[in-house]
């Protein structure tokens, strides 16, 4: 019993600096493990994804195809995006068919804009991947956003005129 008291007494410091050793290697495990596995089965397990009322997919491909130069658009909902893909034809100004594409937005309720990440792509009928004929473009509008959908400036053919 001597023996302890006296290798205690020759090193309190030190068993103070590993007890605290020990408590922040717990603290760092803890929070690493936390960080790098978390028990979400998706990628959008943090964000609320609020219901998509059902008919919002048809009610954008139907506004959309009310321009004579929509050939088709379809509308895919996964998990907190919204893919919206449209077909133009070929004599429609860049420009037009952005013009063209936000008419959409009036079709979201608040909520859903705050909740849904929305991508566009714009593409001519007769869009080729050398660059010769048509053009394809990019747009976006996320949930921090102003609100604006924001389009690419790539385009490998550029036909943007204005009238």
């Amino acid at each position: 019993m001597n023996k302890i008291k006296k290798i205690w007494n020759e090193n309190k410091v030190l068993f103070f600096l590993g007890i605290i050793l020990v408590i922040c290697l717990i603290v760092i495990g803890v929070i690493a493990i936390k960080s790098f596995y978390s028990s979400c089965d998706d990628a959008y397990c943090n964000r609320k994804v609020a219901d998509l009322r059902s008919e919002l997919p048809k009610q954008i491909e139907d506004k959309l195809k009310e321009n004579e130069k929509v050939v088709k658009t379809s509308v895919l909902v996964r998990n907190a995006i919204i893919y919206i893909s449209t077909t133009f034809k070929d004599d429609v100004k860049m420009d037009n068919a952005k013009k063209a594409m936000e008419v959409i937005l009036p079709l979201f309720k608040e909520e859903e804009l705050l909740t849904y990440d929305l991508d566009l792509t714009i593409k001519t009928e007769n869009y080729s991947d050398d660059g010769k004929e048509g053009f394809i473009i990019k747009g976006a509008r996320n949930t921090n956003g102003d609100g604006n959908i924001v389009w690419s400036n790539y385009n490998i053919n550029s036909k943007e005129d204005s009238e």
